[in-house]
């Protein structure tokens, strides 16, 4: 089967929010899949990995392009006699100067290169404070490229790290700007709702800059860079966001299905994401630096519910056809599909430029400008599609005042925030330009922005309860409103984490190594850290239970250990460990489970002051970990779970008959330690052919398809088995409704 991939970027996490207590979250959910500090961003909860051999694996898109697209602007700007993007269809302009000049992304590689940094296409080097576990699942290593230190990638782990993840980045932009990121994330529960990035801009000399004269998206040192252009005059730095509900899906995001992967998800089936799409309300408070988004009630599309009103996007009612639909997805009745904030808030930006260490609070702009024409962000404002103007299909002088504005005042450049009750009228995917400075820079300076990316809000089984409760009118309006306006506590919680952090941060030792350049991490925000995760976990079927191992840790005064049943993200929300009470041995017996189900676990480190590392870290994958019986001799005993069998029998954990996860399959019981299955229509036709070697007493037949490929259709059929130790052989017949 052809699975379809989506490029998953960023996962976040949602806080526990009953009505008034922001205590609990899922820990370490942000840890599911990567982040990755591209210019690119998009952020997703609540699922984990969405990588296509879940099933299923739900994945919300949160916000689109939190990181925001580049761009930056200068006042009489020299093109140096070698320019990239003039190179080739615009060579007439090359040594001349320009009034107004703008490099943007929309060049794509003649306009900015990561080649002088990156070891390949998209592959930026990473950094752990402590080396990623090593799990194993029935003896085979469980190797995930993204939890493995690959040194020719320049790769590293650096215990003076303040986060537990650092991801960098440099970009060379032509005309001779580059810029560093360094994106800082926490692993335990009441850190990881957020990332930290610090983008430091400057003029090294001579920089690299894009040229294709040393190969395709080839990046190259241009000493007239820096002499064409003694000084950056009136540079302005503009970032874009365009957070929002993702791609056109509204509310619904992806699920995957086995069964539908290559006609799209659940979501999309069940039209989930038909409905109030973009109605997103945006607001910024000037005092805090804050940008933020939720959901709103949309004017337009009234949703499913029968008053219209579709804030936090209500899931359909009991009975509804795109709730059967969906319920592969784990959505509920009334569930609210959109409760989370998202936002940004930023913590510093240079005054003046300086040298790449300096990040002091002296020259924070934030704290240091009296006047309010010049303060912070120059500009911030809502844009749509049509009105949006980039260097594909506008001048660059056109560019420059779209990002700088020029002649107005700071009042006039600050977009003014919803209103709570604003209800849209009309589907628009708004972006925003941002944009900073002027400074005026000198090759050797820098300077330097930082921010923190947040999203929190409700978690999952508390958008299940109360929207519950909304739908079936025994909570009123207000009370459903203080839920979903909850999700505001919660974010100006990480608010302050982001600024605590930002607070007690200290220069880190450490060197970033990229392809062709190197240097310092330098000052870095700082969170109290938990513990490491287990360095070796082992997870072993057996004989009617499942065997767990793992390494002691030394800052560790406990561990805990969770299941989830057909599935590696089938977690309640926020997730309940096995044990009661912490976990003292570094092993654990599981025998509260069901032959034929598929076991994932995780381990987790918990250390004195309750922090608890990444249940992310040592998650079992694949196919988990099954419990067998022992081999039986007596072929008259063999049996097929479940017999008859129907796509609607329901999943063993919640009381019904087929394997959790696993709509497709079945299993035979009670087999010789070797047997060969041969199944057959009642026509006498061969479907398939199974070679049982295991030695156990169980062998699945886990997608339930023929040798083409395809799933068997409703009828009886006939399992000719044999043992081939002793000739013996027996029929069993079972039956499929689909």
């Amino acid at each position: 089967m052809i699975q379809r991939r989506f490029t998953t970027l960023l996962v976040f996490a949602a806080l526990l929010m009953p009505l008034s207590d922001a205590s609990a979250q899922w820990i370490g959910r942000m840890w599911g899949t990567w982040p990755n500090i591209d210019y690119f961003v998009t952020i997703r909860s609540p699922g984990g990995r969405a990588t296509g051999f879940t099933n299923p694996d739900v994945n919300t898109v949160n916000a689109q392009v939190m990181d925001g697209w580049w761009q930056y602007a200068i006042r009489d700007f020299n093109v140096p006699s070698y320019f990239e993007p003039f190179q080739g269809d615009q060579p007439e302009l090359l040594g001349k100067p320009f009034t107004k000049f703008v490099n943007d992304y929309k060049q794509d590689a003649r306009d900015f290169t990561r080649t002088h940094f990156e070891l390949g296409d998209g592959l930026t080097p990473k950094i752990y404070r402590n080396q990623p576990p090593t799990v194993t699942q029935d003896g085979v290593n469980l190797s995930q490229t993204l939890w493995t230190i690959f040194p020719d990638r320049l790769d590293q782990v650096i215990p003076d790290l303040t986060a537990d993840l650092l991801i960098p980045l440099e970009v060379g932009y032509a005309g001779g700007l580059t810029e560093r990121r360094r994106l800082y994330a926490w692993q335990s529960p009441e850190q990881d709702d957020l990332f930290i990035l610090i983008r430091s801009y400057g003029r090294p000399d001579p920089p690299n800059v894009p040229d294709s004269r040393v190969g395709a998206r080839g990046s190259a040192p241009s000493p007239e860079s820096s002499t064409a252009n003694p000084v950056f005059e009136n540079l302005y730095i503009g970032h874009n966001a365009y957070i929002q509900r993702g791609g056109g899906q509204g509310p619904a995001g992806e699920v995957r299905d086995e069964g539908a992967v290559e006609i799209g998800s659940r979501h999309r089936t069940a039209n989930l994401g038909a409905l109030g799409e973009w109605d997103e309300l945006y607001f910024y408070d000037d005092e805090q630096k804050l940008f933020y988004a939720r959901d709103g009630d949309s004017a337009i599309n009234s949703g499913y519910r029968s008053d219209g009103d579709d804030r936090g996007e209500p899931a359909p009612p009991e009975g509804h056809d795109a709730l059967e639909l969906a319920k592969a997805a784990r959505i509920s009745a009334g569930e609210f599909l959109e409760s989370e904030y998202k936002g940004k808030v930023w913590l510093y930006v240079s005054q003046n430029p300086t040298t790449f260490e300096d990040l002091s609070d002296t020259n924070n702009w934030f704290l240091n400008d009296p006047d309010s024409q010049t303060s912070q962000p120059r500009l911030i404002k809502r844009v749509d599609g049509s009105n949006w103007r980039s260097t594909d299909g506008g001048t660059r002088a056109e560019v420059y005042d779209f990002i700088v504005e020029p002649g107005t005042t700071r009042a006039q450049r600050i977009f003014q925030s919803d209103a709570p009750d604003h209800k849209p009228t009309s589907v628009d995917m708004w972006a925003f330009q941002i944009a900073w400075g002027p400074w005026d820079m000198r090759p050797g300076e820098w300077v330097h922005i930082v921010e923190a990316w947040i999203v929190a809000g409700p978690h999952a089984d508390e958008n299940k309860r109360v929207g519950a409760q909304w739908a079936n009118g025994s909570i009123s309006f207000d009370e459903k409103e203080a839920f979903l306006n909850s999700g505001r506590d919660s974010l100006m919680k990480n608010v302050e984490l982001a600024r605590q952090a930002w607070r007690d941060r200290r220069a880190v030792n450490g060197t970033v190594q990229g392809k062709e350049v190197s240097w310092p991490i330098g000052v870095a925000p700082s969170l109290p850290l938990g513990p490491s995760w287990p360095s070796n976990v082992a997870y072993k079927s057996g004989p009617a239970q499942n065997e767990i191992e793992w390494a002691a840790v030394s800052d560790a005064v406990g561990y805990n250990l969770y299941k989830m049943v057909g599935h590696e993200t089938n977690l309640p929300d926020p997730p309940i460990p096995v044990n009661n009470g912490l976990l003292t041995a570094t092993s654990y017996i599981d025998t509260d489970v069901v032959r034929g189900e598929r076991y994932f676990y995780a381990v987790t480190a918990v250390d004195a002051d309750g922090q608890e590392s990444s249940i992310f870290a040592t998650r079992g994958l694949g196919n988990g970990v099954s419990p067998f019986s022992a081999p039986v001799d007596d072929l008259t005993k063999v049996r097929v779970v479940p017999n008859p069998y129907s796509i609607l029998g329901g999943n063993l954990s919640d009381g019904g008959f087929n394997f959790t996860g696993q709509p497709n399959k079945l299993l035979f019981v009670n087999l010789p330690a070797r047997a060969i299955i041969r199944i057959f229509t009642l026509q006498g036709d061969l479907v398939t052919r199974i070679d049982h070697i295991s030695g156990s007493g169980d062998e699945e037949w886990p997608l339930m398809a023929n040798d083409n490929n395809q799933f068997i259709v409703s009828g009886v059929y006939v399992a000719h088995i044999t043992n081939p130790d002793t000739g013996e052989t027996d029929i069993e017949k079972f039956v499929v409704i689909r």
